[in-house]
């Protein structure tokens, strides 16, 4: 006769192949008779290729930022700058609408006859906010420029950004770029440290 341990051990192993076998034979039986249901599982075994045009959800940068009808845009690490409201990035020109920028040649000169190369700085610290960036923008696009307004990121609205900086003029218009160009001459911030610009109201 046989132990009792041997016994148990048999019938524990003779069990486990048994639960081994219906779960596998389940699993098979599943995916060939139940195929509509098994597309439409979260869990895949190979890969699935996504149709984004079958996608209907909110992009959620968008959603987050509130820029209504905006979207994604990726810039390259190099950035060309034409003036501070103008650059070339990957064989494209770019514009900032609502902006009046600063050329890049441009020499301030303050009160006390100090001089400094504003419009290099103007072009470099709104080359810094594009530059390798992924921002939202609302865009427009022609045969010759892609027109941007309203580029954002979760911390910072970059036109605002600009002018608040004394580095671009508001083109008119925008309550916001109104109020971020008095902030910059009440601050003197950027090129409205230029003599010239004493007593301008929106540019100089």
């Amino acid at each position: 006769m046989w132990p009792t341990r041997s016994i148990r051990a048999i019938f524990s192993a003779v069990t486990e192949r048994a639960v081994f076998r219906a779960l596998v034979f389940l699993a098979v039986t599943f995916t060939f008779c139940c195929p509509a249901f098994a597309q439409d599982t979260i869990w895949t075994n190979k890969p699935v290729r996504v149709d984004p045009s079958q996608q209907d959800f909110q992009r959620l940068p968008n959603l987050v930022l509130g820029l209504e009808g905006g979207e994604s845009i990726s810039f390259p690490t190099r950035i060309d700058m034409r003036d501070s409201a103008r650059f070339a990035a990957a064989g494209v020109e770019y514009a900032l609408a609502g902006l009046k920028g600063i050329a890049p040649g441009r020499l301030c000169t303050s009160e006390t006859g100090a001089r400094w190369p504003c419009g290099t700085q103007a072009s470099v610290f709104v080359s810094n906010l594009f530059r390798g960036r992924t921002l939202v923008c609302k865009v427009e696009r022609s045969v010759t420029l892609v027109m941007l307004s309203g580029c954002r990121t979760t911390q910072m609205r970059i036109p605002f950004e600009i002018v608040a900086q004394g580095f671009a003029f508001p083109a008119g218009g925008d309550g916001d770029l109104e109020a971020a160009v008095s902030r910059a001459k009440a601050q003197r911030a950027g090129v409205w440290k230029d003599a010239v610009c004493a007593g301008a109201a929106h540019s100089c």
